[in-house]
């Protein structure tokens, strides 16, 4: 069963939570694409970057496809998203709603409640309560879900607490893997323990890569895809000796994005703001 789709389609008013971008407008976006949520009642149309609408007509939302307006099922799910420290809304789903592991999509949603980081300025969460007068705004993110339970569904994962460990041993991996990419070719091929590994470990790399470009239906997975990529890219540049530094350039560079994106993060009363284009779509797409 997949994470928001694979049991049979339901039929009836789902309670969930997810999060939204927010512009300076005051309007509610979807993450990955460009579509608004308005006050009300929204609904799904199958587009990209969720939905595919080159399989022709059919329902929204299809188990087939990834279209119609995502919810998460239970507190734990949405704490996998980081975003959920700035913006977390209990959201009703209705018409037909497919279920998965962690959440739904619904072919009608409609915000109820909203909860915003401290961090938001006053201005901004004046102009995020005109554009939703219907939701009720909560300073305390459990009192918000203490008074707008979500539905519990038997599908639903109750997925069990990373340990530190595993971060820990996750972050290991990921530093040897780039200290394996920086060996000079004539020590890699001078010890046959060292090439046999770099030669597995490049393998392993090179097959995850492939797999994330073909299986790729979304943002998600060619970012994934993007990011493996790169850490191949890194791992083959011993072989080009001092010009093999343009293929560490693309992870050098992501690397150096992130660590300054959670910086940025870490400044008191930070909150993320996304610039509003002088046109909007205001077509219900998904997401």
């Amino acid at each position: 069963m997949g994470e928001f789709s694979g049991s049979e389609p339901l039929v009836g008013e789902i309670v969930g939570l997810r999060t939204f971008r927010v512009d300076d407008s005051g309007l509610l976006l979807p993450l990955y694409s460009g579509g608004v949520w308005y006050d009300g009642t929204n609904t799904a149309t199958c587009s990209p970057p969720t939905g595919d609408h080159r399989r022709g007509p059919h329902r929204v939302p299809e188990a087939a496809c990834e279209c119609g307006f995502y919810a998460y099922g239970t507190r734990e799910a949405a704490a996998r998203n980081r975003h959920m420290r700035y913006v977390r809304a209990v959201v009703s789903c209705w018409g037909d709603v497919v279920a998965g592991t962690q959440g739904v999509r619904a072919e009608h949603a409609r915000i109820d409640a909203i909860w915003l980081h401290p961090g938001a300025p006053s201005g901004l969460r004046r102009r995020i309560a005109g554009r939703y007068p219907s939701a009720r705004f909560y300073a305390d993110a459990d009192a918000m879900l203490g008074e707008h339970p979500l539905s519990e569904l038997s599908c639903y994962d109750r997925p069990r607490r990373v340990r530190p460990s595993s971060r820990i041993v996750a972050v290991l991996a990921f530093v040897l893997l780039l200290a394996l990419g920086l060996v000079p070719v004539e020590q890699l091929r001078g010890t046959d323990p060292l090439w046999d590994l770099w030669i597995v470990v490049t393998a392993v790399v090179a097959a995850v890569t492939a797999w994330l470009v073909v299986g790729a239906h979304g943002a998600g997975h060619l970012a994934a895809a993007f990011v493996v990529g790169g850490l191949l890219a890194w791992l083959v540049a011993p072989l080009f000796g001092l010009s093999g530094w343009l293929l560490r350039l693309p992870l050098l560079r992501g690397l150096v994005v992130a660590a300054g994106g959670y910086l940025l993060t870490l400044r008191p009363h930070y909150f993320p703001v996304v610039r509003a284009p002088r046109e909007r779509s205001f077509c219900g797409v998904g997401g």
